[in-house]
Parts: C-alpha cells; sequence; structure tokens
C-alpha cells in the first residue's frame, strides 16, 4: 500500500511529465476508463449470478415430468408453485401447507 509521501512523490512527477494543462486531462480519461470498466464488470457479474445452473435446470425438468405426469399445468410456474401442485395432487386434498402459510 502506498503512503501519503509515495502519493505525492508519484504525483510531483506526473507535474513534471506531463505539465499542469495535460495532468487534468488525463486523469478525467483514467476516471472514465475506470467507470466504464466497472460498469461492464458488474454487467457480468449479475449476467454470472443470475444464469441457472445445471443442477437447477436439472430439478426444474424433474419438476415438470413429474407434473406432467400428474397432469399437472406447468406454464408459468417456477419450482415451488410446481412442488406445491405435485403435493396437492399427490395428497389429493387443496390444503396443503405453502411457504406461507403455518403447518398446524
Amino acid at each position: 500500500m502506498l503512503g501519503w509521501q509515495e502519493v505525492i512523490l508519484i504525483f510531483a512527477i506526473l507535474l513534471l511529465v506531463f505539465g499542469p494543462t495535460e495532468l487534468p486531462k488525463i486523469a478525467r480519461e483514467l476516471g472514465k476508463a475506470w467507470h466504464e470498466f466497472n460498469k461492464a464488470s458488474s454487467g457480468v457479474m449479475a449476467e454470472l449470478s443470475s444464469t441457472p445452473t445445471e443442477k437447477d435446470e436439472e430439478k426444474h425438468k424433474l419438476l415438470s415430468d413429474v407434473a406432467k405426469e400428474l397432469n399437472v399445468r406447468t406454464e408459468g410456474k417456477n419450482d415451488q408453485q410446481l412442488t406445491e401442485e405435485i403435493l396437492k395432487k399427490i395428497l389429493n386434498r387443496d390444503d396443503v401447507p405453502t411457504k406461507d402459510k403455518e403447518v398446524a
């Protein structure tokens, strides 16, 4: 980690090399480049975190297959909803506890 003395020395060398008129322009361009880099890397991280894993896809396919065997509609339902519908169908009742309801 750089201390304050090293930062001042680097700044002084940059000031001597580039001059007082060019240094703000260079700093501005570096700031823009840093901002673009952070924006691009956060977009990649969001893409990676939102991509379903192979295990999730396998689980969803298995739930869909079971639901189809039990004649449960699968369109527009997530895994939690499919699980609840399958349980209702298996137990042949409508009062299967959901995540929102407490089990008595």
